[in-house]
Order: C-alpha cells, then structure tokens, then sequence
C-alpha cells in the first residue's frame, strides 16, 4: 500500500536544497511505492521545481500524510508537532541545524531511513508533552520541550507560588521557573544546571533560574503530578515561554496548572537506544583530546 510522507522544513535554512534536490532524483530514479509532498512556504529555497515533490498547504498535508519528513533542525520539529497537535502523525527529523537531540538524521543517511519507512522497517518513539492551562481554563497550551515563567525583562525577581497534587513545594523567588518534559530535559534546563533525562522516564522537572536561595535546585516529580502556580511581580506582568517562544503575557496574580498532556508525540527512530549515541555524539562524552598513548595500559 502506497505510504504519503509530507515534508516541513526550516523556510529559512538554505540547506534545504540539497535534500530536497536528493529526494527529487532518488524518486525519479527507483520510483518508490510513495508520494511526497512539500509544505508550500514563501521561501527562496523552496521555490525551485521538484518535478516529483507536490506542493500543497498545511492542513492538506496533515489531513493526507502518514509520515512527516522535517528539514531542519530541532525548532522545525517543534514547529512541526505544534502543528500536527494530536493528529499522531510520526516525525522523522532532518538535521540541518546544531546539536540535534530531536532531528537526529544526518543528511547523509536521510533516503536510508525514508526507504526504511517505505519498507515498514522502523521503531516509533513516544514522547510526552506537557500542558498548562492559565486561569482555570482561559487560555490553554501544550509544549514539547518546556515551560518557562519568565520574569519578561523586568530587573526584579518574581515569586512563583508552587504547589504539587495540593502540597506546597515551594515559592520560588527567582528570575524564572522551568517545567520541562524529558525530551526537553537536554535543552533550556540542561543549560540552567538541570539533569539529562531519559526520554521514555516518566517525569518531569521543576528547575529555577537564579534562585535567591543557594539550596533551590532542579526537582523531579512523576509525570501524574497536578502543578499549580501562582506568579507575582511588582512589574505589570510576567511572559509564559512554550517551547522558546512567548505564548502570553500574565498579569500578576495569574494561576496555572500544568499536567501531562493527554496526547503526545511519535518520532520515527532507526534503531532502538539511539538516545544514548545521540547524547554521546552531541555531548562529546569521553573525548578527551591529550595524548593518552603516553599512559602505560595503552601500550600494555
């Protein structure tokens, strides 16, 4: 049965040529049991004519893929799942871009892994999401990565009010506080001093930013924890970040709820554990760039 993979792509990354030029002759070439068709963005490196590539808008892609294709970089996928919401669409990610912990595919190896998709031979990874809804049900959210309550420019700190299924935790007076998923854990939260999480684990994590107290540190809860949070600033309002980009602005006294969201996302994988040669490679953990051969169980 004939598969349709849709493909998004970072409209801004120059780099999307050349795969794109790639998949065009490879599906000349072995015309595979698959149609491929292309999100049609305003872009000056997605405007060429890939005679085997259909152009077609969003929602015509999400309502006819199977599989999405992302080209791009960890933000592309972000993007992406923002997209598909909870349609389950699995994601293959592209990396084009820095470190890659989501769009983990090389260029290089790229047709490998969409014959292998053809041919039904790969593994689907399930990541959690989390959700936060503001005021009781106001506004609502959902984040891949994380959650972050930010002060928002202001030079005082806020205080955020922390509660877990009715119980105090802690009030936070800090620049920020972060609520992140484990597929997040390797992003802003690594950078502020957080734990690797493994992303199949069960959980998420509560880690300040700057916190006037030297014992705060990152927390991890169960991911059937209920969190709720009141913020206060003296400034007029305080900035809820989702996935790196500002989803509203809340006045003081603003209350949320964060929980794990009742869908979640799939990633196509190749091979099973490849989290752990992700984090290997992308972390460069165990080089170490001395002369060990100068060290005598080398030469033993």
């Amino acid at each position: 049965m004939s598969i349709t993979i849709g493909i998004f792509v970072n409209p801004r990354k120059k780099q999307v040529r050349r795969p794109l030029q790639q998949l065009n002759d490879w599906i000349k070439e072995v015309k595979p049991d698959a149609s491929f068709i292309l999100r049609d963005y305003d872009s000056p490196y997605t405007e060429e004519s890939y005679s085997h590539i259909t152009y077609r808008s969003e929602t015509e892609i999400l309502d006819a893929a199977q599989v999405i294709l992302t080209l791009g970089g960890d933000g592309t996928i972000l993007r992406t799942v923002k997209a598909i919401g909870s349609r389950g669409i699995p994601v293959l990610g592209v990396n084009l871009g820095g470190l890659g912990f989501l769009a983990d595919t090389s260029p290089e190896g790229f047709l490998e892994h969409i014959k292998a998709i053809i041919d039904g031979h790969f593994l689907i990874e399930e990541r959690s999401l989390l959700s936060c809804k503001v005021n009781n049900g106001e506004k609502i959210f959902t984040a891949f990565n994380d959650f972050v309550i930010d002060k928002a420019g202001f030079s005082r700190v806020i205080e955020i009010n922390t509660t877990i299924d009715g119980h105090l935790l802690n009030s936070y007076i800090a620049d920020a506080l972060i609520l992140s998923t484990p597929s997040g854990s390797t992003g802003y939260s690594l950078s502020a001093g957080g734990p690797i999480v493994i992303p199949q684990t069960n959980v998420f994590i509560i880690n300040p930013i700057c916190p006037h107290s030297l014992t705060n540190r990152p927390v991890v809860i169960p991911d059937t924890s209920l969190v709720k949070i009141r913020v206060a600033t003296e400034h007029k309002e305080v900035s809820l970040i989702c996935d790196g980009f500002t989803a509203a602005s809340l006045p003081s006294g603003t209350e949320l709820e964060f929980k794990k969201a009742e869908y979640g996302v799939k990633l196509v994988k190749m091979k099973e554990r490849e989290f752990f040669e992700t984090m290997r490679s992308k972390l460069r953990w165990g080089e170490d760039f001395r002369n060990k051969d100068r060290w005598s169980y080398h030469n033993s």
